[in-house]
């Protein structure tokens, strides 16, 4: 169940997606949440509380919560921050400290001058394949977590971060929008003939995208739907200024452009962060730029070529994606083997981006589906 603890939008999100669904009736968790959340103000005060909470539950071997809780103090923090790479690197450590709960199986894929990695989790007697990755900033370890809510299904699953996240940006590697390359160069190392995708957040974008090119999927999962880069720094933006802005773009008017943007970022915690982690991923280095690269990022044209059995799952109240763009990737979908969509309302549950604080409605609409 999606929790309000404190008035920011964001925090609110990140914490249930953090912990909501896994810790909801831990009573570590909740004992911690009662003294952090009345601390959680600002970005540094966010740092600083997660990180207490982390130092101290690693100290008494509870890895799998001083790994959410090293994930949530990172979040926020710079990339120019030294304090970020000791976060990712203490998250990592801890959590596979922590994991227990498959038996899986470690690779680094050869990718252009650097390696993905990726996580196969085999399940016995499985003659299928299901690959998942996430999109803006996920870490392919917070997927492989989620892979309890999937068990069950007679599929192998192999997660990995693709260019622009986790470990695969730390070798180097950015985020693109053709995200058939790492699909193929993942099934090619596997020698697979035919598999599943499933695409979380801004992957849901990332599979449609795949899917268009990468003809041996075959059933794809848009875990949430995710039709524009763009759409996530439009919403919740005024009518006036996002049309300000995207005439400025039109215009490759970069200066007034970065001028508004940056202004905007010194009092909105949210889209500093979405342009910081931006141009973190991208290489980017103005927000002109990054809206540029992001242009590349969109349904718009590839819906035709997608003939594989589709899966799109929404959140009614999603704050990154807009309900309203469902309609034109169903009509967009004109050659789709078959479309099945699922709705997550406030009323039934997993009404948020990509079901936070009811991951397990989203998890079982995928089991069906597969």
């Amino acid at each position: 169940m999606f929790k309000q603890y404190v008035d920011n939008e964001q925090f609110n999100l990140q914490i249930n997606r953090f912990l909501n669904d896994y810790y909801q009736d831990d009573e570590r968790a909740n004992q911690d949440l009662k003294v952090m959340i009345p601390r959680l103000e600002d970005t540094e005060s966010w740092y600083a509380t997660w990180l207490e909470y982390a130092v101290m539950r690693e100290a008494r071997q509870d890895y799998d919560l001083a790994s959410a809780y090293y994930q949530a103090a990172e979040f926020y923090l710079a990339p120019s921050d030294p304090r970020k790479e000791n976060m990712y690197r203490k998250y990592r450590e801890t959590f596979y400290k922590g994991f227990d709960d498959f038996a899986y199986e470690s690779y680094q894929i050869p990718y252009e001058h650097a390696a993905l990695p990726a996580i196969k989790l085999v399940t016995p007697g499985a003659d299928k394949t299901l690959l998942v990755f996430g999109g803006y900033d996920s870490y392919m370890e917070e997927l492989v977590k989620m892979m309890n809510f999937i068990r069950g299904i007679p599929y192998n699953l192999i997660v990995f971060d693709g260019p622009g996240q986790g470990t695969a940006l730390k070798n180097g590697l950015k985020f693109i929008h053709n995200w058939e390359k790492p699909v193929a160069a993942v099934i090619d190392y596997f020698k697979l003939d035919r598999v599943s995708i499933m695409g979380a957040s801004w992957g849901g974008y990332l599979a449609m995208r795949a899917a268009a090119f990468e003809k041996r999927i075959d059933k794809v999962i848009a875990f949430n739907i995710f039709y524009s880069g763009l759409d996530a720094l439009k919403i919740g933006m005024p009518d006036e200024m996002w049309d300000k802005l995207t005439s400025l773009l039109a215009a490759n008017e970069a200066g007034p452009f970065n001028a508004i943007i940056e202004k905007m970022m010194a009092s909105n915690i949210d889209l500093n962060w979405k342009v910081t982690k931006g141009m973190e991923n991208t290489g980017e280095t103005t927000p002109f730029a990054l809206m540029k690269n992001f242009e590349k990022h969109t349904m718009a044209g590839i819906g035709p070529f997608i003939n594989q059995d589709v899966l799109l799952l929404a959140g009614e109240d999603d704050q990154y994606v807009p309900i309203s763009r469902l309609p034109q990737i169903q009509q967009e979908l004109c050659n789709a083997g078959s479309i099945t969509t699922k709705i997550f309302t406030k009323a039934t549950g997993g009404e948020q981006h990509c079901q936070a604080g009811h991951r397990e409605l989203a998890f079982n609409e995928m089991k069906k589906f597969l």
